[in-house]
């Protein structure tokens, strides 16, 4: 089944011009193959900056990555590009620029998003790129706008829209100051979020190899690294993401390395073991709660993880973590809290 931003674009479909069309940041469901079998006029492409829904696609044209190339669709030019209107205004200022270099001239530009997730607010953003923006349809919680693009290209390159800030953290009586590298719309992006200071502040003495679950721009694993001269392993399903994190890596000269994964399996493929696993994990997907990657991450660590290790996550308080971890490890035990926050620990030093 499509979700409702699909289903509204389903309802619409016989608005998109013939030609090559784009869905841009598409969602996790089958619409390129059903879209497919209602306009056989179009040439679909996909692009997208989650591995996961690269995973779901790989029959399809779905390109992925943080930056769309022009040889990673052939030099295709578009005649419309749908875009799904992401969490964050900057990120979708981010698509704009991005997807302006692959429009054909005149080309139609549509925007679909919940209502709840800020969809009214994309004419704004479109005044650089359209004349003129329209509503389509409102259905599903969801809205469609349409504009025609006004041909200006944005001459910004992916280079250009990283954005720096300095945070300082104190780890084990000891302020670690590091600099932060990220594109728009990733986790911790310029400042360190409530909760990854609170389980920053209350780790202790982690060494050798670790896993950073969900690295948002890499702040965990530089922090670490910095105090404790140890080597990391980051993964995140954003490839924005990954690109922010190696970037934070790099500046601060430390051993740490970030690539993409659906969930654990870059890390559960690769075979390797870790001493630690720190995690400020998603329980988002869109604007629902959702903790199965948080589940999944529980019950499989224990098969990535030596003899002796540790484990530390930070969560919001009212979520059921503490009956997942009862089920896989021996104990787990709330080492940190605040009103909002819980850090959770559990590991084995024999």
């Amino acid at each position: 089944m499509l979700f409702a931003e699909n289903q509204v674009v389903e309802r619409n479909i016989d608005h998109l011009p013939a030609g090559n069309v784009l869905l841009l940041d598409l969602l996790n469901d089958d619409a390129i193959a059903e879209f497919s079998e209602q306009r056989s006029d179009i040439n679909w492409f996909g692009f997208t900056p989650y591995v996961d829904t690269q995973q779901l696609n790989k029959k399809n044209n779905v390109v992925f990555g943080a930056w769309l190339e022009e040889e990673q669709v052939n030099n295709t030019k578009f005649d419309a590009v749908v875009i799904y209107f992401p969490k964050t205004k900057l990120r979708f200022d981010y698509y704009l620029s991005m997807v302006s270099k692959h429009l054909n001239k005149d080309a139609t530009i549509y925007i679909v998003g919940e209502k709840k997730g800020g969809v009214k607010s994309c004419d704004k953003a479109l005044e650089s790129y359209c004349d003129v923006t329209a509503k389509l349809d409102g259905a599903r919680h969801c809205m469609l706008f349409t504009a025609t693009f006004n041909n200006h290209v944005c001459t910004k390159t992916m280079e250009d829209w990283f954005s720096t800030s300095e945070v300082t953290v104190e780890i084990e009586k000891q302020a670690v100051t590091v600099q932060l590298v990220a594109l728009p719309g990733v986790f911790s992006a310029n400042s360190l979020d409530n909760g990854t200071q609170l389980l920053l502040n209350t780790i202790t003495d982690v060494k050798g190899h670790g896993l950073d679950f969900g690295c948002g721009c890499g702040v965990i694993s530089v922090a670490l690294a910095k105090r404790y001269d140890c080597s990391m392993t980051a993964i995140d399903v954003d490839a924005l993401a990954v690109e922010s994190s190696n970037k934070t890596f790099a500046v601060n000269n430390v051993d740490a390395k970030a690539k993409p994964s659906n969930g654990l399996s870059a890390v559960l493929s690769s075979g390797e073991f870790f001493k630690f696993i720190v995690t400020n994990p998603p329980f988002h997907t869109g604007t629902k709660t959702d903790y199965t990657i948080t589940e999944q991450l529980i019950k499989h660590a224990p098969k990535m993880l030596k003899r002796k290790y540790q484990f530390w996550m930070v969560a919001n308080a009212f979520l059921p973590y503490p009956e997942l971890f009862k089920q896989h490890f021996k104990y787990v035990e709330v080492k940190n809290k605040n009103k909002r926050f819980n850090i959770y620990y559990t590991g084995r030093s024999s």
